[in-house]
């Protein structure tokens, strides 16, 4: 993470995409035509938003991939020229009493990284591009800086973003990229080539897909090529960037966090897995917490100025920021600089109004500049809103409680349906688990044990079981066998496909190491 602001992430930049195409669909049926011929779910979409997708064949091979927006009146596709092309041809051959036409536009295409930045120019659509929240014009602006196109490639390559025939062509299954994860809907219906695709997705994923690689020590200009893992081939690199690989990862090796001593060449490097993408604040909102809390560590410095900006920048992304209003107003106090920490705190008042902190602050600042009166007006101010928020409060702590009962009579409803079965059958081990379930959430952790120790010696695949009782041993102290059943189960759920449990066994497994080395 960058520790200043020259970070195409968090400015506004523009550039022409001199190697794309517009396409513009028109016709009645366009909507309804496109929803069932791509990958991702069209319909889901606003009006003035775009969404990577994908065209697949039979087999679920990637034909092409691109950006499909929906206009009031017409759809708008955004494509490499390499592909235009065949992308109309082959959705004309599918056009037969469809009322849809494609024709490409002759016009100029700009791609305006965080547009919102800019908010008196309109655009024709915005969508994800690369990580970074997009707009689409046919024309430049000539207040809006140009987009570093070296820093905007590393961005692609450690988000994860392929580019055509260089990263995918006709040869690949959708499941085989991070399209995977970007221009894909399984739940939207039928598409061309769905059948395959959901099966391969369903069946323990791709034997290798794209994730980051991080060297423990720097290592430059390492060979794009094949590389093993105890003499068996465990991926490709890709690409490097910085201390980063991009690789095409083996399914057994794919738990982030899990270290690696993979081998190029004959040389040794250990490396830790990390999923795709690296930045994984893309939203504005997530965006505008990251500028927060590195205003915080700037302010912790005592780098005031800098810390300042990174939450102006925050509010910039997230004008409802609430912490960065007051924080900036309290900075700003601290430097008695009241009257202006006063305007922040009143700013703070437009996005939440029933701010307490905002009226005690003022009633502070204005202490400082010996206004009484008016000093005392806040505090009271602060007090009224003190007690409306304890109303609040109180509200909550009910509905909590009654959402508890409720989860408590299920608990009881559940708890008789599994001790029947085990009465039945005392080695069911659905019903086993569930009583470990229900031992932990009582926090009965040794009975939760006992549990979950049957359930993975009656069937050693049980993923969820391992990631349960590890959880329980942790419990009572015995965290020792809690690493040697983690060790157990990334094995297990690796080698299953069951990457969740997978990656929070070897996240908890990681924590226990650490937390070992230190005693």
């Amino acid at each position: 993470m960058q520790s200043n602001l020259s970070s195409i992430r968090y400015h506004s930049s523009q550039l022409e995409l001199k190697d794309w195409d517009l396409i513009e669909v028109t016709g009645a049926d366009r909507e309804e035509f496109f929803q069932g011929q791509v990958t991702n779910d069209l319909a889901a979409l606003a009006v003035g938003e775009g969404q990577v997708t994908a065209r697949l064949n039979r087999t679920g091979k990637v034909q092409s991939f691109f950006t499909i927006a929906k206009l009031s009146d017409k759809l708008l596709i955004l494509c490499p020229k390499i592909l235009t092309t065949a992308i109309v041809d082959d959705f004309n051959k599918f056009i037969i009493m469809d009322d849809v036409e494609m024709k490409v536009l002759d016009a100029p295409v700009f791609g305006h990284l965080n547009y919102f930045l800019k908010p008196d120019h309109e655009f024709l659509f915005h969508f994800n591009f690369y990580g970074i929240e997009t707009a689409i014009h046919t024309k430049a602006f000539h207040d809006v800086a140009p987009t570093d196109l070296n820093e905007l490639e590393d961005v692609r390559v450690l988000n994860g973003h392929p580019v055509w025939k260089k990263d995918v062509d006709e040869s690949h299954f959708i499941n085989d990229s991070f399209l995977n994860e970007i221009a894909i809907s399984y739940k939207k219906g039928c598409f061309l080539g769905q059948e395959t695709v959901a099966k391969i997705e369903n069946n323990r994923g791709p034997a290798y897909y794209p994730l980051l690689l991080k060297l423990e020590e720097s290592e430059q200009g390492l060979p794009l090529a094949d590389f093993f893992i105890e003499d068996k081939k465990a991926g490709k690199i890709n690409y490097q960037i910085g201390q980063y690989l991009q690789v095409n990862l083996f399914r057994d090796f794919r738990i982030e966090g899990k270290k690696l001593e993979i081998l190029i060449n004959g040389t040794s490097y250990k490396t830790m897995v990390h999923y795709l993408p690296f930045y994984k604040n893309q939203k504005r909102s997530d965006i505008a917490n990251e500028l927060y809390h590195l205003g915080v560590d700037e302010f912790q410095k005592a780098e005031v100025d800098l810390a300042m900006n990174f939450m102006k920048k925050a509010i910039e992304f997230d004008q409802g920021h609430v912490d960065a209003f007051e924080s900036i107003g309290v900075i700003l106090g601290r430097k008695e600089q009241y009257a202006e920490a006063i305007e922040w705190m009143d700013k703070l008042l437009k996005v939440k109004s029933n701010s307490v902190m905002a009226h005690t602050n003022k009633s502070l600042f204005l202490m400082k500049m010996g206004k009484i009166e008016e000093a005392e007006a806040e505090k009271a101010l602060a007090t009224v809103k003190s007690f409306s928020m304890y109303g609040e409060e109180a509200k909550i702590k009910k509905a909590l409680e009654e959402e508890k009962k409720k989860k408590d009579e299920d608990i009881l409803r559940r708890e008789k349906m599994f001790l029947q079965v085990l009465d039945i059958d005392p080695e069911d081990t659905v019903a086993l688990f569930g009583m470990g379930d229900i031992a932990f959430y009582r926090e009965n952790f040794k009975e939760a044990v006992e549990n979950l120790e049957k359930v993975v010696k009656f069937d050693e695949k049980y993923s969820a079981a391992y990631l349960l009782l590890g959880k329980s041993l942790e419990a009572t102290g015995n965290l020792e066998r809690a690493m040697q059943v983690y060790k157990k189960g990334i094995d297990v759920a690796s080698k299953r496909g069951d990457m969740m449990p997978a990656n929070d066994m070897q996240s908890r497994l990681n924590q226990l190491i650490v937390a070992s080395r230190l005693a």
